[in-house]
């Protein structure tokens, strides 16, 4: 909670002073950009999935074009790394979940300020999701259940970015990713090594994702 406060409080500084520069016109942002983002995820939801991972680093990039005025469409890839909860390392389980994402973004752009502007926009595709490093409590699971699954997601998205170049800005943002699938404890074999029976996945997997990004313009319109 803490570090979430922080970056609020950061980021609502540097709002201020962007604020403060209303004297001048925004800037036309070019109709090719390149979006990126990085972040550290935390699990919301599932239970029974919040107690198997934790999120250690998530990042998308995507390449986009103007559709009309402030709105936008894009193509782009994502990638997420997750580390199983202490409970597993202590019995040297260091099994790791990752997820491979490709997604379409549509959103738009809407100026503050001349120096600022922020983003809404809503990633949706497809990902292929991993399981690495696996301990089986015996050999006879080897092989018996996936090591892996594939699903669709949505990602809703808010940022605010600061302009640093004509044709660079940086920020940063926060989202929320909503996996159509329900985590399985089976396929990481972490069943057999943890009473599931005592927490509950009545929801699919899904995080809140709060961290940094950029904006750059590759063709001034």
């Amino acid at each position: 909670m803490r570090h979430i406060l922080t970056y609020l409080l950061i980021l609502s500084a540097c709002l201020s002073i962007a604020q403060e520069e209303t004297t001048s016109k925004p800037p036309e942002l070019p109709r090719f950009s390149v979006r990126g983002n990085v972040g550290i995820p935390k699990i919301v939801s599932s239970e029974s999935f919040r107690n198997s991972f934790s999120g250690v680093v998530t990042g998308d990039l995507s390449v986009n074009t103007k559709l009309f005025s402030d709105f936008f469409v894009g193509l782009g890839y994502g990638y997420t790394y997750y580390k199983p909860q202490k409970h597993f390392r202590d019995q040297f389980i260091n099994t790791s979940m990752q997820s491979h994402n490709a997604y379409v973004k549509i959103g738009f752009d809407k100026f503050f300020s001349a120096r600022g502007f922020a983003t809404i926009s809503l990633n949706a595709g497809y990902n292929f999701n991993k399981y690495e490093g696996i301990k089986y409590k015996n050999d006879s699971l080897i092989g018996k259940y996936p090591t892996q699954f594939n699903s669709s997601f949505i990602e809703p998205m808010i940022g605010l970015y600061f302009i640093v170049d004509p044709n660079f800005a940086i920020g940063g943002h926060l989202s929320y990713n909503y996996n159509f699938s329900q985590f399985n404890p089976t396929y990481p074999g972490f069943d057999k090594w943890f009473d599931y029976g005592r927490v509950k996945n009545n929801w699919n997997m899904s995080m809140i994702t709060l961290g940094f990004g950029f904006y750059y313009g590759l063709v001034r319109k």
